[in-house]
């Protein structure tokens, strides 16, 4: 995207076919149709510019996509009659409980797995649930106020999955739990019911018709995939919840599944209306570069399928429930699913809750607007090793880190919903049952566990991919990779990619942090942008004397430069060796005294006592000015 707004041509690959639908959505179709008119019957007769017309056809269709899955699934959203109120309210949240049956043989009553019975903390306007046996059977008692001491959970300890049964006071151990999941006996119950009122939010038991209308059956279900059984990134296995259709609650699948149904029928209608426009009906597909109304209705298909993915992160059985002020928390709060003991299932066609479809169709849109289409990009799927560089490229990209996020793993969660949508539109994209895991990475797990055969599969594909682009490389203009370390892997990781670039036949001419947040936590990611260029001098060979010298009479003018007043420490040292490796970049070689090469570690360790050097002169230098001043 930033290429294309400097007027660059661009290609883009990914081996993972969301990342490439969402590069697709980013860059090639924003290039291809950014400078149509909309073709929608509302569409204003006013001249649109840039991506305006595309952002109006995707807020129509999409509108249209969301009024009719509504209307369909009607008797799955019923409304509550409050007696405080006028006329009905729909629901705006629907609060679950997973269950089992208590291990204790005298009791097996139904029993709760409540990691919180606090509905809400909003002061004023508490709520909470109290779990009551009826026979063998849970039920719900709903109180407003504040929760008793004692009564907030019914969870045993901290860790582990081991819970309290309310009725007998037997503790259900965590092999109990996994047992009872593994056998097919862990189930889920309706808690509590959330409506939005003039006054506030009140939360109520839910009734018959609540219940009825949450079973949502359907007759037909479709696999989404085998969730994979890596606990590293996926809790749900653990628990014999081992399928991608068991994430969701029935009345969210078939929500879901809906909207997937009727994706296809509000494609043809853009379809119509475009060649109304006189947008050329040629009936070349989206996947082999057309430019008329049936690639353009599928490019709007495009972004309703990521649309549904989307909501996929927002309606699930692991969406857990935020009682602080009683909302939804979307699935994917990290790069892992947890276990959700208590969750919420929040209506989608109100605006209320956390991830509603008018929410996210609306954010998807403002994005719409913000693209550029000034040059064309060409976004195909490709392992980056085999990508073929044309010659002069520049190379831009996030490298995958060392010890890698599963992102094959855990994007399988989207793509089965992408599948759906995407299948007929980019079939060779989505072939496969699953994303492809043969991606960059140092997952042991892909290695049979094996954790040293991984790391060292992981840098000999690093040095590969170095080595393949240099041939291409821009002898003008410098290429840029992001990556991220922890400190505790900056040897094995972040020194082994410096040291693959340089390898390579690059040198490294910058380092700039990359700033998340403004205060870093201990074991935090340090995200790092690595600036390097093609080395095309003759051989020079420097002394390691030499090589000091130089750090300490021209290291000191590039950082007065480089430094701005508001850099952290840490941040100063980092842009500090990437200065200090620009200048060790102007030799083919370094030697030490014995004839031996400077090892990159020794030329780092070098170049970050003269940049520490440097900050302490310098901020002696700002406590006498101070105390001077004072």
């Amino acid at each position: 995207m930033a290429a294309q707004k400097l007027g660059l041509p661009v290609i883009a690959s990914d081996l993972n076919p969301v990342a490439v639908t969402l590069t697709k959505a980013a860059a090639e179709i924003p290039a291809e149709f950014g400078e149509r008119q909309p073709v929608n019957p509302d569409a204003s007769a006013l001249l649109t510019e840039g991506t305006e017309g595309l952002e109006a056809d995707v807020a129509y269709y999409g509108k249209k996509l969301g009024e009719r899955v509504c209307t369909l699934l009607e008797n799955q959203y019923p409304l509550v009659n409050l007696p405080s109120e006028q006329q009905p309210l729909p629901v705006f949240a629907w609060i679950w409980v997973r269950t089992m049956e208590c291990p204790n043989p005298a009791c097996s009553c139904e029993m709760p797995l409540a990691s919180s019975f606090v509905l809400t903390r909003t002061k004023g306007k508490e709520y909470w649930a109290e779990p009551v046996s009826e026979g063998k059977k849970l039920t719900f008692q709903i109180h407003q106020g504040i929760c008793p001491h004692g009564k907030e959970t019914n969870k045993h300890g901290s860790k582990g999955a081991r819970f309290i049964c309310p009725h007998c006071g037997s503790i259900a151990q965590d092999e109990e739990v996994i047992r009872a999941g593994k056998d097919g006996h862990l189930g889920i119950q309706l808690m509590a019911v959330g409506v939005q009122t003039r006054t506030g939010r009140v939360f109520l038991a839910p009734d018959a018709v609540q219940k009825q209308a949450a079973a949502c059956v359907r007759m037909e279900e479709e696999a989404l995939g085998t969730i994979p059984n890596n606990a590293r990134w996926f809790a749900p296995p653990r628990f014999g919840i081992t399928q991608f259709s068991q994430l969701f609650t029935p009345r969210q699948k078939c929500f879901l599944d809906t909207l997937c149904e009727q994706l296809p029928v509000i494609c043809k209608e853009a379809e119509l209306d475009a060649i109304k426009k006189q947008m050329a009906d040629d009936g070349m597909p989206l996947a082999e570069k057309g430019k008329g109304a049936l690639a353009y209705s599928q490019a709007i298909g495009v972004y309703l399928s990521l649309l549904i993915s989307k909501l996929a992160d927002f309606h699930s059985a692991f969406c857990t429930w935020d009682n602080r002020n009683g909302n939804i928390r979307s699935v994917f709060n990290r790069q892992a699913l947890p276990i959700a003991w208590v969750f919420g299932e929040g209506n989608p066609f109100i605006s209320g809750p956390i991830g509603n479809f008018h929410t996210v169709l609306k954010n998807m849109t403002d994005a719409i607007s913000g693209l550029s289409g000034s040059r064309p990009a060409d976004v195909f799927q490709a392992d980056a090793l085999d990508v073929s560089f044309p010659e002069d490229s520049i190379l831009f990209t996030e490298l995958p880190y060392f010890d890698n996020v599963g992102y094959g793993e855990l994007s399988d969660y989207f793509y089965g919903w992408l599948k759906k949508g995407l299948e007929s539109i980019y079939p060779n994209v989505f072939q496969q049952q699953s994303t492809p895991k043969e991606e960059i990475c140092s997952i042991p797990e892909h290695f049979a566990g094996n954790a040293a055969a991984a790391a060292e599969k992981y840098k000999e594909q690093i040095r590969t991919i170095f080595a393949h682009f240099y041939p291409h490389a821009s002898k003008e203009y410098p290429s840029v990779v992001f990556f991220a370390y922890r400190e505790a892997d900056r040897e094995n990781a972040f020194d082994f990619l410096l040291q693959g670039i340089i390898d390579a036949g690059f040198s490294i001419t910058g380092l700039w942090p990359v700033r998340t947040n403004i205060s870093k936590k201990k074991g935090e990611l340090v995200r790092v942008a690595v600036i390097f260029r093609r080395r095309e001098t003759d051989e020079v060979i420097g002394t390691r004397r030499g090589f000091i010298n130089g750090l300490k009479h021209r290291l000191p003018a590039l950082l007065d430069m480089a430094y701005e007043e508001n850099l952290q420490e840490d941040e100063k040292q980092i842009i500090g060796l990437g200065m200090g490796l620009q200048i060790a970049g102007e030799f083919q070689k370094v030697l030490n005294a014995d004839g031996t090469l400077l090892s990159l570690s020794d030329a780092l360790n070098l170049i970050g006592q003269e940049v520490r050097d440097y900050c302490y002169i310098h901020a002696v230098e700002r406590q006498k000015e101070e105390e001077n001043d004072g």
